[in-house]
């Protein structure tokens, strides 16, 4: 089509004739070289797209599950430290208990001694000085066990059969603190009849106590009104059975029970004693 505003008009009188030029212009519209793309190359390009995503997300993945694994194995290594205190703790305290049992037992010989005999006395105040007044009970070094629970990397705990081992040994724990509870309650109970009965003072002057001994000045007399000293010697027999049961029921357990599973962790885990932990 000619383009309506291109049209020149020109008068042109040639032997009376009038003639009209039309300029045309032309308008090109441009067209595909390639033609329409074919199904093919939309498959293409859809694969392409979903590969770059599919791998995107794999790579996600395995940067999450090897950041969960390294954690889990720093959560390990942090638990196996706070096993080697615990197994230290424990030793300490049954060997503590075993020598207070023995002391105890001697104790208890003098259930029906004659208190008014000065050696007899001075038994009594030295086996109740060294083995009435002074108590051990087992604290976990559980810093790491609290840390996974409050966090919830519970779940990051994921080789074998590790979780729930963990989980086991906590909860032993528990049952230990409240057995240590009831001989630290009869403990004290215990301190408070003899604190009824004894002078205390005496620890403190160096002509009864010298180097931890004690002298050869004669004590003072049991402060024995009515039945307190067969009272306490019956308190004594009962807290020896309670501490013996704290060493044998509970704490040689958990120290067997974590001797086993710092072993298995450290199996578990590829973890070596000569390794930087």
């Amino acid at each position: 089509m000619p383009d309506l505003n291109a049209i020149a008009l020109a008068n042109c009188k040639n032997n009376g004739h009038i003639f009209i030029f039309v300029r045309m212009e032309v308008h090109h519209h441009p067209e595909s070289h390639h033609g329409k793309k074919k199904w093919g190359t939309y498959l293409l390009e859809f694969l392409m797209i979903f590969v770059a995503v599919t791998m995107g997300f794999i790579a996600e993945n395995v940067r999450e599950h090897i950041t969960e694994r390294s954690k889990e194995k720093q959560y390990i290594l942090s638990f196996i430290r706070n096993l080697r205190d615990d197994t230290a703790a424990l030793r300490h305290d049954i060997s503590f208990d075993t020598k207070q049992i023995k002391g105890l037992d001697s104790l208890l010989l003098l259930a029906h001694a004659d208190m008014s005999i000065q050696s007899n006395l001075k038994s009594f105040y030295s086996l109740a000085f060294n083995y009435l007044y002074s108590s051990a009970t087992f604290r976990s070094s559980d810093a790491t066990l609290q840390e996974l629970k409050s966090t919830g990397d519970y779940r990051l705990i994921e080789k074998g059969h590790a979780a729930d081992s963990l989980s086991k040994y906590d909860a032993e724990i528990r049952g230990i603190y409240e057995e240590g509870d009831y001989y630290v309650a009869y403990f004290k109970e215990i301190l408070s009849r003899l604190d009824e009965l004894t002078d205390l003072t005496v620890l403190t002057d160096t002509s009864y106590m010298q180097n931890g001994k004690l002298t050869d000045k004669p004590l003072p007399s049991l402060r024995n009104d009515g039945n307190k000293l067969p009272a306490l010697f019956n308190k004594v027999l009962t807290f020896r059975v309670i501490t013996g049961s704290y060493k044998d029921f509970s704490m040689k357990p958990q120290l067997d029970f974590a001797d086993r599973l710092l072993a298995y962790l450290k199996k578990e885990y590829h973890i070596d004693d000569d390794a930087k932990e």
